[in-house]
């Protein structure tokens, strides 16, 4: 059995500005809605590597500083990282952290409940999406989860134990 611990105090936090750097990145147009979930796909690396790590708090600011800097309805994000980081945690004892497939289908999961919550929420306040291009952003996600967890790998120590 293996033991993972963090390989220095603040790297939950140090992750997370990194995602929020990466989230507010300016992309080109043609790529802009294929832009991955930064903020989500490391709250949910978290849930599955050390889920008794994480809180619900650190979600729901995130989401918070989000919906501040996109201006968007304020709680929108904060919901929508809360109820991902709710499942990802609750999934976690279910997922292999070695197998990437389990994983994926776990992120195809969480992260389509996240996106139907924000797109209930632009609904609501008439600022729904008109095509389907809303949806790129969890191909993006999926595509890049590979690359991601090995960098976020980085942030954690792993010990064998008897």
């Amino acid at each position: 059995m293996d033991r993972v611990s963090l390989r220095f105090n603040g790297a939950i936090i140090v992750t997370m500005i990194i995602a929020l750097m990466f989230a507010l990145v300016p992309l080109p147009i043609a790529i802009e809605a294929w832009r991955p979930d930064w903020i989500a796909l490391t709250l949910i690396y978290w849930a599955i590597t050390l889920p008794k790590q994480i809180s619900l708090l650190l979600a729901w600011f995130t989401g918070l500083l989000i919906d501040t800097l996109y201006g968007t309805i304020l709680g929108q994000h904060a919901l929508g990282f809360t109820i991902v980081l709710y499942f990802a945690i609750r999934f976690s004892e279910r997922i292999n952290p070695q197998i990437i497939w389990q994983q994926i289908f776990m992120i195809s999961l969480v992260l389509s409940t996240y996106l139907l919550i924000n797109l209930w929420l632009l609904g609501v306040t008439g600022n729904s999406p008109n095509t389907w291009a809303y949806w790129l952003s969890l191909f993006g996600s999926i595509l890049i989860w590979p690359m991601w967890q090995k960098f976020l790998n980085f942030f954690v120590v792993t010990r064998k134990h008897l």
